[in-house]
């Protein structure tokens, strides 16, 4: 068919190439010929997996294909077993359909073999049925992980950490990221190096369960990271030294850098970001472009001085769009009233949770500023 279709082609431009109007005919056929190379891309004309991940499971194209590359099977049996497999340990369809998508692997994989053994362990554990969904839909790469050499050991690590099984399952419900570092190169390494400055065991769990892809940096990095923390003056003994740790392994020391000279074009001195830093170190987290973006309308669209940051670092990490600049616009609508005085209460307009925000500024000003009620909750729309 295609061989037929390339030779009418083919004859057709012969036959107008000295035609007068051969640029619009030469325009119609390339149109023509891009059609007809969409059409050879639908997935009818793919191979079976590619239209079953496609048809099934909900794959993207191009997802489908690259899965495709990797593995193949040319009936349903054995894809259609795996997501029954899930379905008959309490998985929805919706969940099923979910983990294949996210580890495409587990759909040629034997389930008795390979997924049963994982599930089982988590509920010899004392984990529910319901909590392994839960684990596993949330964290579905853990099925790839070998269960003797990865999943139990590092599990048995966490729990010598933590102390006990209870607080291990519910920091492993929290996040089976422990579970993925790789213990032996990375995890325990970076465990004793905290040890050996005094970080309490309280703290690296801390660390640990709620952001433990900072174990799975680089040993010597991770060190050089803690040695200048230390060097910074921060406190083994308090939480802020690991969350200082975290900022610094998340970033490299060229992107550190050039956080400090985005601060520094708006008038802040580097012993001001550091000491910023220390109090909050998160600070030094949030990205370029986001310091850039609040910064101008703090002290452009507001008026305020850039040193407004240093007393509130939080500023740094709430939401631009749905806490910042509707709350300002609040602000903003109060002071044209007359019915703020003092310029500082901005602070707390911003950091106030969103109840409270509603019922001590918008609701009890609504007398005076009732379009304000309304204003807040349009720029709440627009930021959604």
């Amino acid at each position: 068919m295609s061989i037929l279709i390339r030779r009418t082609l083919h004859q057709i431009r012969s036959s107008i190439r000295n035609s007068p109007t051969h640029c619009t005919c030469f325009t119609q056929i390339q149109s023509f010929s891009s059609s007809l190379a969409s059409i050879d891309q639908t997935p009818n004309q793919h191979s079976f997996t590619v239209n079953y991940l496609i048809n099934k499971c909900g794959f993207p194209l191009e997802k489908a294909i690259t899965a495709a590359k990797r593995f193949n099977f040319e009936t349903p049996e054995k894809p259609d077993s795996v997501i029954a497999f899930f379905c008959s340990r309490g998985f929805t369809k919706t969940q099923a359909l979910n983990v294949t998508r996210k580890v495409p692997q587990v759909i040629v994989s034997n389930p008795e073999k390979t997924l049963l053994p994982k599930l089982e362990f988590f509920k010899s554990k004392g984990v529910s049925s319901t909590d392994v969904v839960k684990i596993l839909s949330k964290t579905p790469v853990l099925l790839k992980r070998s269960l003797e050499n990865q999943i139990i050991p590092s599990f048995d690590f966490v729990r010598n950490l933590i102390g006990s099984d209870e607080r291990t399952l519910s920091a492993i419900k929290f996040s089976a990221g422990p579970l993925l570092v790789d213990l032996e190169s990375c995890m325990a390494p970076n465990v004793d190096t905290l040890r050996e400055v005094n970080v309490p065991d309280a703290k690296i769990t801390f660390l640990l369960t709620s952001q433990p892809r900072t174990f799975a940096t680089n040993c010597e990095r991770f060190r050089q990271n803690v040695e200048e923390v230390k060097g910074m003056g921060f406190n083994p003994l308090t939480v802020n030294f690991v969350l200082a740790v975290l900022a610094l392994n998340s970033m490299s020391k060229p992107v550190w850098e050039k956080k400090i000279e985005v601060y520094k074009k708006w008038g802040l001195s580097q012993d001001d970001i550091l000491v910023t830093f220390g109090k909050r170190p998160w600070f030094m987290k949030v990205s370029e472009e986001k310091i850039t973006r609040i910064m101008n309308f703090l002290v452009n669209k507001m008026g305020l001085d850039s040193s407004f940051v240093l007393k509130m670092p939080l500023v740094l990490s709430l939401s631009f769009e749905k806490r910042i600049v509707p709350r300002c616009l609040v602000y903003q609508a109060l002071q044209a009233k007359g019915l703020i005085k003092k310029r500082n209460v901005i602070g707390g307009m911003l950091k106030s949770t969103e109840m409270l925000f509603v019922q001590k500024v918008v609701t009890l000003a609504k007398e005076e500023a009732p379009e304000l009620l309304k204003l807040y909750e349009e720029k709440l729309s627009l930021a959604r």
